[in-house]
């Protein structure tokens, strides 16, 4: 979980009084939506929407200053925003506690965005070194097809290529008993190179490479609209952009095994992105 932080309301926002004939500007209305997400085991939070009214940030450079600094407030407060008045309910999950239980999944429908992370996550007596395949299929390009980023595949897909330029990046391998393991498609960049491909299908797949207990894992995917992407240690992060949404999913990952090919692994699920419409949908497999 992220540390929750002191939410900064507008009343304690330093003021500022232009001297007498400067001329000055102000921003535009923001909003950043987050998820609560200080909720305990088994439970979900819900998605918060904090605002920066029109008119709250003052400039003497132009408008664009101030909307920068309306979106700094929002990126410092959103969530510890989101955690002080969202809710915790239980969370809509295909696999709770040892023995799988199987709800309904949050909905797989998504708005348009640009850039999508996928996160890997594990906890505490799931298993040990999570180990993921993610990669682009069916698009019949051969330098796009079936080249898997993942731990002994590669990082990026083309290879040695920085975040903005790759169009599948991993963040790298995590061996521990609980962990999250990173994924960037980079849907912006695939549009611009391969405008043919109306349709772009990628798939995920997981193997416990040291140990399987449960075999439950998240898989939380979060997508965003502008800014860029920036590979930051083991994370894959955006900058200046906007986020769209966070749905996660659940998953029980049952193989175990080392150095094993996608097809030994278990199959989690696809994604399904229309190039036409930007926005996908997302197929976890049970």
């Amino acid at each position: 979980m992220e540390e929750n932080i002191t939410y900064k309301p507008f009343a304690y926002i330093d003021q500022y009084s232009p001297a007498e004939g400067t001329t000055v500007y102000y921003n535009t209305e923001k909003t950043l939506a987050v998820k609560k997400n200080d909720c305990s085991y088994g439970t979900a939070g819900n998605l918060v929407t904090l605002t920066a009214p029109a008119n709250k940030f003052v400039s003497t450079e132009s408008v664009a200053d101030a909307d920068e600094q309306a979106q700094a407030w929002l990126t410092a407060n959103a969530q510890a925003y989101a955690n002080n008045t969202g809710i915790c309910s239980i969370r809509t999950t295909a696999w709770r506690g040892e023995n799988p239980s199987c709800v309904l999944e949050p909905s797989t429908s998504l708005l348009p965005f640009d850039y999508m992370i996928v996160k890997y996550k594990w906890a505490f007596g799931a298993g040990a070194d999570l180990d993921t395949f993610t990669g682009l299929i069916n698009t019949g390009i051969d330098t796009l097809d079936n080249k898997w980023v993942g731990y002994g595949l590669g990082s990026e897909v083309p290879a040695n290529t920085s975040s903005q330029d790759s169009y599948v990046m991993w963040g790298g391998d995590v061996q521990d008993l609980t962990g999250t393991e990173t994924c960037l498609i980079n849907f912006k960049k695939l549009k611009e190179d391969y405008s043919s491909l109306n349709d772009i299908q990628v798939r995920m797949a997981g193997v416990w490479w040291s140990s399987k207990n449960t075999g439950n894992i998240d898989v939380e995917i979060t997508t965003y609209l502008g800014g860029t992407m920036t590979k930051v240690d083991k994370d894959i992060v955006n900058s200046n952009g906007q986020q769209i949404q966070q749905l996660n999913f659940s998953k029980n990952v049952s193989v175990k095994g080392t150095h094993l090919a996608i097809d030994q692994a278990t199959n989690i699920g696809y994604i399904n992105y229309s190039s036409n419409s930007s926005t996908a949908n997302i197929v976890i497999n049970y």
